[in-house]
Order: structure tokens, then sequence, then C-alpha cells
């Protein structure tokens, strides 16, 4: 896997959660962070933190959920360069 694959991967989604990434490249998440942090050193992504959004079906703010992981909650988002 390269760091541009990851790139390319949230760029043409917009946005992916640090779950969905580890997944989508079969690495550990502490692995992927790290592989992140240089995209967001670079100023071409950048880390939102989700866990402060109302999208929980219950109704409930994510964070009194304890349904998700954590790792879904950081949401990384591609910059776009205008």
């Amino acid at each position: 896997m390269l760091m541009t694959d990851i790139s390319k991967y949230i760029e043409l989604n917009g946005r992916a959660s640090l779950l969905d990434l580890a997944r989508h490249f079969n690495v550990q998440e502490s692995a992927m962070q790290q592989m992140l942090s240089f995209w967001i050193k670079k100023g071409k992504i950048s880390l939102v933190d989700a866990s402060t959004s109302s999208n929980c079906s219950s109704g409930q703010r994510c964070s009194d959920c304890f349904e998700c992981n954590d790792s879904a909650h950081q949401i990384y988002i591609w910059i776009s360069s205008t």
C-alpha cells in the first residue's frame, strides 16, 4: 500500500472514518493514524471529530452512545485545493 492510495481513497470518497480506512487497507488503526498524520501535515486532509454529531438512530448524541467504536468517530475529510 502506498501513501498515495490513502489520499486517493479519501479524495474519491470525500471523507472516511479511521475504522473504514483501517478495514479497507487491512492495517491496524494505530498504523493508519500514523499514515494519515503525514497527509494532515501536508494539508491534504483534515480530522473531524464526529462524536458531537446527533446522527444516532436512538436520537441520542453520539457522545452519549456506546454502540460505535471510537475509531468510527474519527472522520478524515479531503481538503480541496481551491
